[in-house]
């Protein structure tokens, strides 16, 4: 697969999948899947970097430590879905574009406390969420007009502040 040909620069972006509570038994065997989103990577021209914890305060510690040197994330909340308020905050703080994913839409049922601050939602089906989620994201990053770092459009939410859903 070669989804370079999508892209609209060359530029390659460094984005983190974080994996938070009660995730990793959907991403077994973990180290195949890590070749896969490494692959996955690879032919969207983009390093992407896994980490999983089932611990909260060890997600937020991997934000603060690599926020500067990634350009977005996608996060996988898990179990923290509707109780990890510390975790958007520091996603929202780091203001990096942030993608909530989950690899299923059962995991959606009712509401997620990441929805009001991040650039979008990708539900399913299993790991294919994940790749559009990456290329949905790659994609994003590569125009000027939305989330491209460089760009000064009035709409451009490089900042990694979604827009109003009320305003």
């Amino acid at each position: 697969m070669n989804l370079k040909r999508l892209r609209t620069t060359e530029r390659r972006w460094q984005i983190a999948l974080l994996s938070g509570p009660n995730t990793s038994g959907q991403l077994h065997p973990i180290d195949e899947f890590e070749r896969e989103l490494s692959a996955w990577g690879d032919s969207l021209g983009i390093d992407v970097r896994l980490f999983h914890s089932n611990h909260e305060g060890k997600l937020l510690e991997f934000v603060h430590a690599n926020a500067a040197n990634l350009d977005g994330f996608l996060v996988n909340p898990g179990g923290l879905v509707r109780v990890g308020e510390s975790l958007r905050h520091v996603l929202k703080d780091s203001k990096k574009p942030s993608v909530e994913l989950h690899l299923n839409q059962a995991e959606l049922r009712g509401e997620s406390i990441f929805a009001p601050s991040v650039t979008a939602i990708f539900a399913g089906p299993d790991r294919h969420g994940v790749l559009g989620a990456l290329v949905a994201l790659t994609l994003a990053l590569d125009d000027l007009e939305f989330l491209n770092p460089e760009g000064t459009s009035e709409i451009n939410r490089s900042h990694g502040n979604p827009r109003s859903l009320y305003g």
